[in-house]
C-alpha cells in the first residue's frame, strides 16, 4: 500500500473545506503513516486566492498538529506554489523566506486558460497544440528554476483533458516530455502522481503509467503521490490505481521529504 499522502489542502487554502485536524484524522482512518500538507500559494494578483495563505498561522497549525499526532502520524509542512515565468523571481523569494519540508511547483494557467476548468469543456477556437507547447515551456522553466521539490500533476493538461491529449501523444509530444523528464532527473526534481478526481470527474492520473515508465527508463527515481484532497473524505483517494501504475512502471518505493531533502518510502 501507499502509506503517505503528499498533496493535501485545508481551510488554510481558499478552496480547502476541511481543517488540519479533520485531514489528520482521515489519514489515520485510512492507515496512512505520514502526510504532507501543501497549501496553495498563488502569485496572480487577479486570482481570488491571491494573498489568502497566512503562512505564520499555517506554520503554527502544523506545529500544533505535529505535537497532537506525534507517535501516530508524521505531519510534514509543505506548500504548492503557482508557477508562471511572468512572476519572475517572486516565487523563489517567497520560498527562500519560509521554512518547509516540501514544495510542489504547479503550472495551473497558460495561454489565458485556467487549466483546472478545462474539464468542463473547451471553446471552439481551442488550439491544443499551442496550449500544450506553452504548458511545456512553463514546466521546463519551473524545473530549471530549482525551486520545486516536485512537479505537480505532470502533465496537467493531460489530466484535465485525457481523451483529447491522449490522441495527440505523437513522437513530438514524447520528445518534449522526455526532455523535461531528463531535466527532472538531472536536477533531482521529483514528479508527482496526482489522483484527484480520477473517477468523479473522469480526469486522468498524472503522471500516468506511460510517463512513469519513461521517467523510470531515463533514470528517474523520485516520485511523490498525492490525492490533492480539498476535503477530508478525499484523503488517499484512488491510491490503489496509483500503486498499480507505480509497480507496473518498476517502482517499489516512493519519495518523502524532510526540510527539503528526499528520502525513500517503501510501497
Amino acid at each position: 500500500m501507499i502509506p503517505v499522502d503528499y498533496h493535501l489542502h485545508t481551510t488554510f487554502s481558499k478552496d480547502g473545506k476541511s481543517t488540519l485536524a479533520e485531514v489528520c484524522d482521515a489519514a489515520l482512518a485510512r492507515g496512512l503513516k505520514e502526510i504532507c500538507f501543501t497549501e496553495h500559494m498563488d502569485f496572480d494578483r487577479d486570482d481570488p486566492a491571491y494573498g489568502y495563505l497566512d503562512w505564520k498561522a499555517y506554520a503554527a497549525g502544523i506545529a500544533a498538529a505535529q505535537g497532537r499526532y506525534a507517535g501516530r502520524l508524521t505531519v510534514r509542512k509543505g506548500v504548492e506554489f503557482d508557477f508562471r515565468r511572468a512572476y519572475e523571481t517572486v516565487p523563489g523569494e517567497f520560498l527562500a523566506a519560509i521554512d518547509f519540508d516540501f514544495a510542489i511547483g504547479s503550472v495551473h494557467s497558460v495561454a489565458g486558460y485556467h487549466l483546472y476548468d478545462l474539464y468542463k469543456g473547451v471553446p471552439a477556437d481551442f488550439n491544443l497544440a499551442k496550449v500544450q507547447a506553452e504548458y511545456f515551456d512553463e514546466v521546463e522553466a519551473l524545473v530549471d528554476s530549482g525551486w520545486a521539490s516536485a512537479i505537480g500533476h505532470f502533465d496537467y493538461l493531460y489530466k484535465q483533458l485525457p481523451a483529447l491529449v491522449a490522441a495527440s501523444r505523437d513522437k513530438a509530444y514524447w520528445r518534449r516530455v522526455e526532455g523535461i523528464l531528463e531535466r527532472c532527473v538531472a536536477g533531482g526534481v521529483a514528479i508527482e502522481v496526482n489522483t484527484h478526481h480520477v473517477l468523479d470527474r473522469g480526469l486522468a492520473m498524472a503522471a500516468d503509467l506511460e510517463i512513469l515508465r519513461r521517467y523510470r527508463a531515463l533514470g528517474g527515481r523520485l516520485v511523490t503521490v498525492g490525492s490533492d484532497a480539498h476535503r477530508a473524505p478525499e484523503v488517499a483517494g484512488h491510491f490503489a490505481a496509483a500503486e498499480q501504475a507505480l509497480r507496473e512502471a518498476g517502482f517499489d518505493a516512493i519519495t518523502g521529504f524532510k526540510q527539503g531533502a528526499p528520502y525513500s518510502i517503501t510501497l
